[in-house]
């Protein structure tokens, strides 16, 4: 039954060699998240298998990504899963994946923090409720943090 849902997850992507990876990523750049070097020493840290697929466009790879499964690779929750927390922290590092910029794909695994550079990139990105952005206009900031804020303001006076 999980093998159907795979199918679906990867549907487009195929299996990709490490070394496919890395010129990719040296060809078309990416984060620290996503550098195969960091990647890879991270995977086998945390002991966990890492997979790397590919989209291809006419017989030309088009876009790389690292995966733990369904997540993209180093995913702080897949950490969680595995009771493995504290074995490396990378904070709400930002999602640079390794893309032609004229391309367009379909990502199913699931990704946290993925760059504004993607937005018109990847066809199947949601804009999540947290952001990486610290300075935004007290309007874009939830009711209940700006209450808390006034709160301990007021407190601190």
């Amino acid at each position: 039954m999980l093998s159907y849902f795979r199918l679906y997850r990867e549907r487009g992507w195929h299996p990709i060699s490490a070394d496919e990876y890395r010129a990719a990523w040296l060809r078309w750049g990416g984060s620290v998240a996503t550098h195969p070097d960091v990647v890879e020493r991270l995977s086998a840290l945390a002991g966990i298998p890492l997979d790397y697929l590919g989209w291809d466009k006419a017989g030309e790879l088009q876009a790389a990504i690292p995966t733990w499964g369904r997540h993209i690779a180093l995913a702080k929750d897949v950490l969680k899963q595995q009771k493995k927390r504290g074995v490396f922290d990378l904070g709400n590092a930002e999602i640079i994946l390794p893309q032609v910029a004229t391309s367009v794909i379909t990502l199913r695994h699931k990704a946290q923090y993925v760059s504004e550079l993607h937005a018109q990139r990847i066809s199947t990105l949601k804009e999540q409720k947290q952001g990486l952005a610290l300075a935004r206009e007290p309007e874009q900031y939830s009711k209940k943090f700006r209450y808390n804020q006034r709160r301990e303001q007021r407190l601190l006076e």
